[in-house]
């Protein structure tokens, strides 16, 4: 059968983007002939910076070395330019995702070729921009456009979950991609965003935000918890598909703690604060057998209905499977933002070790930072600076005060990496770090 991977583009593709977008507008040329420089067309009139920092937990930090209105300026700056290459209206009238093939780059993660996007990229643009809508006056427009074509993509086991995998001419793909199935993160991050968006806009108008949030926590619940352990499964089709050898696997990377709270607060339904629970004592059982020194997590947890443990290698998607990799790389953003926004101690204690190993292995200097690492610290992938392990990292340094000039250096390092010079998921990850550590990450 075939598994649904985390999508993680080819950071080491050699095409490069055949033209920069400029920060705030001014035409451009895209990599694909298909897309018209109208399409990609960001207009400085729609853009404001706000340099007000939404309420994080008390005594957490942001980057200090420059004002919060030059933090401001500079999210600002970037999301413009990765709005223009990334957000394309195309598949529909009204209709918005996020490209990922757009910068002409190489789209791994076992995804079909002629890949446009995948339900993981659509919740970090459905993230993006509700979180921007303070600085972005199109950003409903967008919003709305991409709840439209979630409308479009259902998986096969529930319209309240999204089809992971969607090709050239804007149809699931087949074949063993199995492009109707679903896969969890992506479904997560889409309802966190719809929740956001009635906080912020009401759902009294053309699309009821809430309802739409109801309607997809219920399938994530039915398709993507397991009834028994309480863990995030990979996708609706670990408990479906008649071979059932993922059913008690998870992937660290789903674990948006934060999420599950307020998926909580807003339902009532005291299961989502169980797989919460479940989800910090994996963490915590995984930290103590195997990494009680370095904090780090791997990118797949199997044997869940017994001892779990890191997956061997080859398990799921690779080698790596049991390291510290692509997918694991988002890890300390995720719990870092259960810290920030409610303050829970469980997260600051399985971020402490890793933020003193990670200080520590690269001494101070993030860019030495290498794109994997096996659980012991020893380098698994010695390719350093990467945008998603990095601006990960930058998140969870603002849990303690002690991390400053770590945070400050991360900021420093993110800041300076160029949009033609990383990918997709590079800088898709980065501009959700450069909203969550500039303070403007909010929580329903």
């Amino acid at each position: 059968m075939t598994v649904r991977p985390s999508l993680r583009t080819s950071h080491l593709a050699p095409a490069l983007l055949a033209a920069l977008l400029t920060a705030c507008g001014g035409g451009a040329s895209d990599a694909n002939a298909d897309r018209t420089a109208a399409t990609l067309t960001v207009k400085a009139a729609t853009l404001k910076a706000v340099a007000t920092p939404l309420p994080y937990t008390a005594g957490t930090i942001r980057p200090n070395h420059v004002s919060d209105a030059t933090l401001a300026q500079q999210r600002v700056d970037f999301y413009a330019q990765w709005k223009a290459l990334y957000v394309a209206q195309e598949c529909g009238s009204g209709r918005y995702f996020v490209k990922v093939n757009a910068d002409g780059k190489v789209v791994g993660g076992g995804t079909a070729d002629d890949t446009i996007t995948v339900s993981e990229a659509h919740g970090y643009g459905m993230l993006i921009s509700v979180l921007m809508a303070d600085e972005d006056s199109d950003a409903r427009t967008v919003f709305d456009g991409m709840v439209r074509y979630f409308h479009d993509h259902p998986a096969s086991s529930d319209a309240g979950l999204m089809a992971w995998n969607q090709v050239k001419g804007c149809a699931n793909a087949g074949g063993d991609k199995r492009g109707h199935v679903s896969a969890t993160d992506g479904d997560l991050d889409i309802a966190y965003a719809l929740l956001l968006a009635d906080r912020k806009w009401g759902s009294a108008g053309t699309i009821n935000y809430k309802a739409e949030a109801q309607r997809v926590l219920s399938a994530i619940m039915k398709y993507e918890v397991h009834p028994n352990g309480k863990h995030l499964l990979v996708g609706d089709w670990a408990r479906i598909d008649e071979d059932r050898t993922y059913e008690q696997t998870t992937r660290t990377s789903d674990f948006m703690l934060s999420h599950l709270k307020a998926f909580a607060l807003d339902s009532g339904d005291a299961r989502w604060n169980a797989v919460r629970d479940r989800s910090y004592a994996i963490v915590d059982l995984i930290q103590r057998n195997f990494s009680k020194t370095t904090g780090l997590v791997p990118d797949f947890v199997y044997r869940l209905d017994g001892t779990p443990a890191p997956a061997a290698a080859n398990f799921f998607e690779g080698e790596n499977d049991g390291n510290y990799s692509w997918n694991a790389s988002r890890f300390p953003w995720r719990v870092a933002m259960d810290y920030l926004l409610y303050g829970d101690n469980r997260a600051l204690t399985a971020l402490k070790p890793l933020n003193s190993w990670a200080r520590t292995v690269t001494k101070n200097d993030p860019s030495r930072f290498a794109a994997g690492y096996k659980l012991n610290g020893k380098v698994s992938e010695a390719d350093y600076n990467q945008l998603p392990f990095v601006s990960a990292l930058g998140v969870s340094a603002m849990v303690d005060p002690n991390n400053q000039a770590w945070l400050n250096a991360i900021w420093k390092d993110v800041q300076g990496q160029t949009l033609k010079d990383n990918d997709y998921y590079g800088n898709t990850l980065k501009m959700l770090g450069m909203i969550s550590m500039s303070g403007r990450w909010a929580k329903p």
